[in-house]
């Protein structure tokens, strides 16, 4: 009867070869197990939170203008883009697979506009008529076939306009929430309120002017007593804006700004101001 001696060089070799054969196996097991069933397809792409602007495009290496005073941008929203290219705006889903971009659904207004802006904003959609590559980062571009364009984050290109010092002038009164009306502000008249450092505020409705106490917080404005010229203001148009101002710029109220556009809202009501 053979006893149990030593282990021989060959038990040990083969010892060896199966500890490493279950130690290769428990990393497949483990990274199984990490994976819980992920899905690696296309992904939404619900990180990108970004409005793009263009700020160069070739094509087929040379440059290409926009039209004069025209401007692209390219705003992801959850699984939403936006596009407007000086005319209509276009939009539709996207799914983005590392820097593959696909868009579908892409469909557009009909605005009346100048015939070079329409044809802009139709070679615009013929980008995305195919997968084209969005590279994000410093140096964000998005290539479609032999165009390229150059993009810029639009908080760097044109940041949003602090609410303190600056002048913010009328520029629409809305009513009725999503369901409203939008008027613009009477020809001639012209109302703006700034506010200033220590919670003060200058108002001027297009016919009295005031200075008073404003409030702010993150989102909100409390609005305090203010004074006024009282003038009468015989021009057309004049009461309509003094009527709102005095419905919305009372009690507390939201605000929110975006680049040159301060929105004042108090219940079903708000006021649109663009910087001056």
């Amino acid at each position: 009867m053979r006893g149990f001696g030593r282990p021989t060089a060959m038990t040990n070799l083969r010892l060896l070869a199966a500890s490493l054969v279950f130690a290769v196996l428990g990393l497949v097991l483990l990274s199984c197990g990490d994976r819980g069933g992920a899905d690696t397809g296309p992904t939404a792409g619900n990180d990108l939170d970004v409005t793009y602007v263009v700020t160069g495009v070739t094509v087929g290496g040379a440059p290409h203008a926009l039209v004069a005073g025209s401007q692209i941008r390219l705003t992801f929203d959850g699984d939403r883009l936006g596009i407007t290219a000086g005319c209509n705006t276009m939009g539709g889903t996207y799914t983005l697979d590392g820097t593959r971009l696909r868009v579908s659904d892409l469909a557009m207004t009909e605005m009346g506009c100048e015939a070079a802006l329409i044809e802009q904003d139709t070679w615009v959609v013929g980008l995305f008529e195919r997968d084209v590559q969005l590279t994000a980062g410093t140096e964000p571009t998005l290539i479609s076939g032999d165009v390229v364009l150059t993009l810029a984050d639009r908080e760097q290109v044109s940041p949003d306009k602090p609410l303190l010092g600056t002048t913010w002038t009328l520029d629409a009164i809305g009513v009725g929430g999503d369901e409203g009306a939008v008027s613009s502000v009477p020809a001639g008249v012209v109302a703006t309120v700034r506010f200033g450092a220590g919670g003060t505020v200058q108002v001027r409705d297009g016919c009295n002017g005031g200075d008073g106490a404003a409030a702010v917080a993150e989102d909100t404005i409390t609005w305090g007593d203010r004074s006024s010229d009282l003038r009468a203001c015989p021009e057309p148009g004049i009461a309509t804006v003094v009527e709102a101002f005095a419905a919305v710029l009372d009690g507390t109220t939201t605000f929110a700004i975006e680049e040159k556009s301060l929105t004042i809202t108090r219940g079903d009501r708000f006021l649109s101001f663009r910087a001056e």
